[in-house]
């Protein structure tokens, strides 16, 4: 198409993309419906803001010149002389104290890494306790960890305590916050924030890691920049740091050139041989593209060819960043609004600290193809929203990402995915290899459960997908769908090595209310978990695939509902472990058969899963599964249930020779294994609330406004200077809240439960042993009421009113149950010991449920202090 032909060069006059957009905004004035085509010459070309394209700022082709590799950087090169650092071995220093602060640093191409503890995995949480504050909007979490985790902190002020970062692991999650307080002797964490998500807490376990303070500043390639301003970097072993003027190395254009060169050939090499570049982002954003699709005013028709984009920072905010599935809150580094037509081909987006690409609001025609997407923050695309926008114009569907290399990414965000598809329809997300990540691959959809979603007539088709999870987090699918899909398919995809932290590493992962789906001609092998798994879901179709190799099981599903919820046709499953089904089978939700199932070395059980007689048990006849090899030599099995042969080497990216090279050699991880978690906790606890904090664990049940149970200072408290408080209240709906309970499980041996308690004129309080039985029963049971304390009808002892009365209960459990005693005694009370005591249920002997319940009708308060529970043989 003839169009004028701008060029930008290092040289001038026109010195990069912001200049050309502008003089074609200026020729527009007379020409507004000129063609335009922008030839960027090699060089890289620095950026302080993003470059933004508006409407009007369309038919406009930015290409690099021929055999060129010109680089838009966000980044800027450190200039300052280096030094060695006194007496530490290995370190230097600069001082950037002129700067912008920064959280992400590249040298020679390569991201370093800012200062943390542990240097690979991460440490386990013993435990965390929650507070609310600003009536739940806000609380504050006290986590305890292993004290020798975190002897880095020992030499920190107060100040350096809270410009350290915990970036925590927890399932599909991940939370980052700033310190508030640590205790390194005693494992003591404090961070506060939103209220942690009920149904993904910070727990025992959780794996976590502390960033960016001196102490950690231990491995080659890591760095710290404290908040006076020096840079503080250990060079890695081909590293050389100038100690003397930057341009003695050689001059800015130079310099620029061989950047270009290098870094496009993805090598280590130093730019100079007697000095390291440095890079540090200056921007978080690199290009967006701003139309106003509301009024239905698009960007049209905006091409960027053979462009690298790199060099994107990011600095976390005061409140750090609270868990988000896919990181779906992270914006990205090119960002594309109210767009139609907008292509990126041909083009690199890497060293960048959030997602790669987004097609967001109100794009439609856009393509993401022929790109290399690495070394990235988060993930790599994105299309659509996580809302339906009200109006037609504003939602985003019918876009195209197509046979792109993405791996190497969720530097800063693990929990964020390669490609993700939100709320919208009609995209094709075709032949891209996706690899090298902490979370999933490709997500589809954003809705829990089945209300709308935009998710209809998605094609994710021919993608490689592969090493994926790398056993940091949870919950993950090579292919992840979520809510309703009608007309999405899912074909042709080769998906292998997932591996998850804990459970859920899956190939195909239908999860809460995917509907509507095809999932045919997938090759899935050597999961962690299981080749397929839907959690709940409605007629979605599974088959004509090839599952092999689950370690756990190899096809799961979770909750039966009361409609057909998959049908499971025509697949190959070929094992080597012990269990073929897991979950929820045998009723009519799951319409299965015409299966073929083979086990390496051992039977076969289909149980009272695969009950038709149109499955076979047969050795499927693969060259070498074992090796990755599934060409069927003999199709004699096969043919039996109708199975199509498909050529899974069509997966992943397609075209140039070197392209399809390069998507081979990407360097993979090798597996490693995270560490070991830490046992179970005793099945016991020991409270005295000097942390100030309810226990973590413990069931509450108060009426909002009326009752309360909480964590007071007190000169009333029994020892220290906190106590629990039961605020109870006349007219509740239950009579027994407020009330705690824990869940020990202790089936045998002998438990005591010691507790000190305060009861005010008024009070009545219930304590009681219960098992888990259905109807559940009651063990040991103590009331006291009215000066008194009772056992069912048996008044045991009078009972003071304001004054401290430490009780124990003991009683035996499983083979030892039958009898119990409570012992009593306090301030001005006689010691009592009362044996041989009736159980309220004769047949209970396990101790599943504890209490602690106020049962007053008025208002009256009850004080607790210094909990205990243990259990002896």
């Amino acid at each position: 198409m003839a169009a004028t032909v701008l060029t930008v060069s290092p040289d001038g006059p026109i010195r990069g993309l912001a200049e050309a957009r502008d003089a074609i905004r200026t020729q527009r004035i007379d020409k507004p419906n000129e063609a335009f085509r922008v030839v960027v010459e090699d060089g890289v070309y620095r950026i302080t803001e993003p470059i933004l394209f508006e409407v009007g700022d369309g038919n406009v082709i930015y290409e690099a010149a021929p055999d060129a590799s010109p680089i838009l950087s966000g980044g800027q090169r450190i200039t300052s002389k280096w030094t060695k650092v006194a007496d530490a071995d290995g370190l230097w220093k600069c001082d950037l104290s002129s700067v912008k602060r920064f959280e992400q640093l590249w040298v020679n191409g390569t991201r370093a890494i800012r200062a943390r503890e542990p240097d690979s995995f991460f440490h386990y949480l013993r435990d965390a306790k929650q507070v609310d504050m600003e009536d739940g909007r806000r609380a504050r979490q006290v986590l305890a960890a292993n004290p020798g985790d975190l002897t880095g902190l020992k030499t920190l002020s107060e100040d350096e305590i809270r410009d350290v970062q915990l970036l925590a692991f927890h399932k599909w999650d991940i939370t980052r916050r700033f310190l508030d307080d640590a205790d390194p002797a005693s494992g003591r964490l404090v961070v506060s924030g939103r209220p942690m998500k009920p149904w993904n807490p910070l727990t025992r376990n959780t794996g976590f890691v502390l960033e960016n303070y001196a102490g950690a500043l231990d491995e080659p390639g890591e760095f710290f920049l404290s908040k006076d301003g020096w840079l503080t970097y250990r060079p890695r072993p081909d590293e050389v740091l100038s100690t003397g003027d930057a341009n003695s190395n050689g001059d800015a254009k130079s310099i620029a050139k061989n950047v270009a060169k290098n870094v496009a050939k993805n090598t280590a090499e130093s730019v100079a041989k007697n000095t390291a570049e440095c890079v540090f982002p200056v921007c978080d954003q690199l290009l967006i593209v701003q139309g106003d699709s509301a009024n239905g005013r698009f960007v049209e028709d905006l091409v960027f060819r053979g462009i690298s984009f790199r060099h994107s920072g990011h600095e976390t905010p005061p409140g750090g960043h609270e868990p988000a599935q896919a990181a779906a809150y992270i914006e990205a580094s090119v960002q594309v609004d109210g767009a139609r037509n907008v292509v990126i081909e041909d083009c690199e987006i890497a060293h960048v600290s959030n997602y790669g690409v987004w097609f967001r609001k109100g794009c439609s025609g856009c393509r993401l193809q022929n790109s290399w997407l690495h070394d990235l923050g988060a993930g790599g695309v994105r299309i659509g929203e996580m809302s339906i926008a009200a109006k037609e114009s504003d939602r985003t569907r019918e876009n195209s990402v197509d046979n792109n290399i993405i791996h190497d990414a969720g530097h800063l965000f693990p929990c964020a995915v390669g490609g993700w598809i939100g709320n919208s329809g009609f995209n094709d997300v075709t032949h891209n290899e996706i690899a090298d990540m902490y979370y999933t691959g490709i997500s589809v959809g954003w809705r829990w459960g089945y209300d709308e979603s935009l998710a209809k007539n998605n094609r994710v088709e021919f993608n490689h997908i592969h090493h994926i999870g790398k056993g940091w987090l949870s919950d993950m699918g090579g292919i992840y769908t979520l809510g309703p899909s009608p007309g999405t398919v899912l074909r042709g995809n080769r998906i292998h090595d997932i591996e998850s932290w804990g459970y859920g590493g899956w190939g195909l992962y239908n999860d809460e209310g995917s509907t509507g789906i095809l999932l045919e001609n997938n090759l899935v092998y050597r999961t962690k978990s299981g080749g397929y798994h839907q959690h709940y879901g409605r007629e979605n179709i599974i088959r004509n695939n090839i599952f092999a190799f689950g370690r756990e099981y190899q096809v799961r599903r979770s909750k039966a509902e009361n409609h057909l919820s998959f049908t499971f046709e025509r697949n190959i499953v070929l094992y080597d472990s012990e269990t073929l089904f897991y979950g929820k089978w045998g009723d009519d939700g799951v319409k299965i058969g015409g299966n073929l199932y083979w086990r390496i070395g051992g039977d076969v059980d289909l149980g009272e899963v695969d009950t038709s007689e149109e499955s076979t048990i047969e050795n499927p006849r693969f060259a070498d599964p074992e090796n990755d090899d599934f060409q069927l030599i003999d199709e004699t099995a096969t043919s039996k249930i109708g199975f199509q042969r498909f050529d899974w080497h069509r997966a992943g990216v397609y075209g140039r020779k070197a392209w399809v090279e390069k998507a081979s050699v990407l360097p993979m991880p090798e597996r490693s294994v995270p560490p070991e978690p830490l046992p179970p906790p005793p099945p016991t606890f020991e409270e005295d609330f000097e942390d100030q904090l309810l226990p973590l664990g413990i069931g509450i049940s108060v009426e909002k406004n009326r009752s309360d149970i909480r964590v007071i200072e007190s000169p009333l408290a029994k020892s220290g200077k906190h106590v629990l408080e039961l605020v109870d209240a006349p007219g509740q709906k239950h009579r027994y809240y407020p009330m705690f309970t824990f869940e020990p499980k202790l089936r045998e041996g002998v438990g005591t439960c010691r507790f000190s308690i305060r009861l005010n004129e008024g009070s009545v309080f219930q304590h009681e042993w219960r098992d888990s039985a259905t109807p559940y029963r009651t063990g040991p049971s103590l009331w006291f009421e009215k000066g008194e304390l009772r056992s069912g009808d048996k008044v045991l002892m009078e009972i003071p009113v304001g004054k401290w009365i430490d009780v124990e209960v003991t009683a035996g459990l499983g083979k030892k149950a039958g009898q119990w005693m409570v012992s009593v005694a306090g301030d001005g009370v006689e010691n009592h010991v009362f044996r041989d005591l009736p159980l309220v249920h004769p047949q209970w002997k396990h101790l599943d449920w504890i209490g602690f319940v106020s049962q007053a009708n008025t208002d009256a308060v009850v004080y607790l202090d210094d909990l205990d529970l243990d259990v002896r043989k």
